[in-house]
């Protein structure tokens, strides 16, 4: 899954402003947090976009599942994509 980086600088704002409204966190260098944000941000899309492509290579091979969007195919979806996340323990 690919997210812009308009998108990712949006939501890297959002968490930073939360953050210091709710007084969580104290930033003594607001540009190197947002940094931080955004990395962790595109981290977490990366990992979910590799899970997602691995998901999709299993159900390849499942033939009660071969029509995308079919139910059977969404629950066995649902199934292997958190066995992935937690096999990287995301």
């Amino acid at each position: 899954m690919h997210i812009s980086e308009d998108r990712t600088s949006h939501i890297a704002h959002k968490i930073l402003d939360k953050l210091w409204r709710d007084d969580l966190a104290d930033f003594p260098d607001e540009g190197g947090a947002l940094n931080a944000i955004k990395g962790s941000i595109a981290a977490y899309f990366s990992v979910a976009g590799e899970i997602d492509e691995a998901v999709r290579k299993k159900l390849a091979s499942y033939a009660q599942a071969k029509v995308q969007g079919s139910r059977d195919w969404e629950i066995l979806y649902q199934k292997f994509y958190k066995e992935e996340m937690a096999k990287r323990k995301w």
